[in-house]
């Protein structure tokens, strides 16, 4: 199941290129409850006016509305991804909406290294699409101010009676999002920081994990 560096980029260069068609893909993983997620998702965070926060594996801006709306112009995001046409249409997004206080990084989030420490680290159907995950999520841990928080959004097979689906469900999104289900996110997380709480939604196939620093 494990993917190279290599096919991730060639999937996020694809749907990089077609924003559209990634956003029509969000809408259907999460089932129709997109904006909900992402704002519950946002919330976690506890961002404040002036905040600085990691998006991580930002893609094509999806989370930004989202958080400009609590660190307001003062604050700052630092997008970071690893494919540059993703970084290109979050671009695009971000000057359509006139949100001019956002940085762009571009590379491997498992090599992470940020001058200074944010308060706030967020990343959408990311985690789980890093082949080194377990890295990338003590370098996000890392990036943190001592406070600060950590939401990751991200999902799960079906379980009950949709999950005689699952073989045709992983294979379509380890193949065409690199989406690896097997990546222990919660535990890695749990073992990095000391109290970490976990919600599920759309019948246990979503799931936002929280943290403070």
């Amino acid at each position: 199941m494990k993917l190279s560096l290599k096919h991730v980029q060639a999937t996020y260069r694809l749907w990089g290129t077609h924003p559209f068609f990634y956003k029509l893909a969000c809408i259907i993983t999460f089932l129709g409850r997109e904006n909900k997620l992402r704002r519950i998702a946002a919330e976690k965070l506890y961002l404040r006016k002036g905040d600085t926060v990691l998006d991580l594996a930002c893609g094509t801006g999806l989370n930004f509305s989202y958080l400009e709306k609590y660190i307001g112009n003062t604050g700052k995001i630092i997008a970071f991804d690893y494919s540059e046409e993703m970084l290109c249409s979050a671009r695009k997004n971000a000057a359509e909406h006139g949100w001019k206080n956002i940085e762009f990084l571009l590379g491997d989030a498992a090599e992470l290294h940020l001058k200074n420490k944010v308060d706030g680290v967020e990343s959408t159907l990311g985690i789980s699409a890093i082949p080194r995950y377990k890295e990338a999520l003590q370098k996000a841990v890392n990036a943190l101010a001592d406070g600060g928080r950590i939401s990751i959004l991200d999902a799960s097979l079906p379980s009950g009676l949709w999950k005689i689906f699952n073989p045709l469900i992983a294979w379509i999104y380890k193949n065409f999002a690199s989406w690896d289900y097997t990546k222990d996110i919660r535990g890695v997380l749990k073992s990095i920081l000391p109290r970490v709480s976990v919600e599920e939604f759309n019948g246990g196939t979503i799931y936002i994990i929280h943290a403070t620093k």
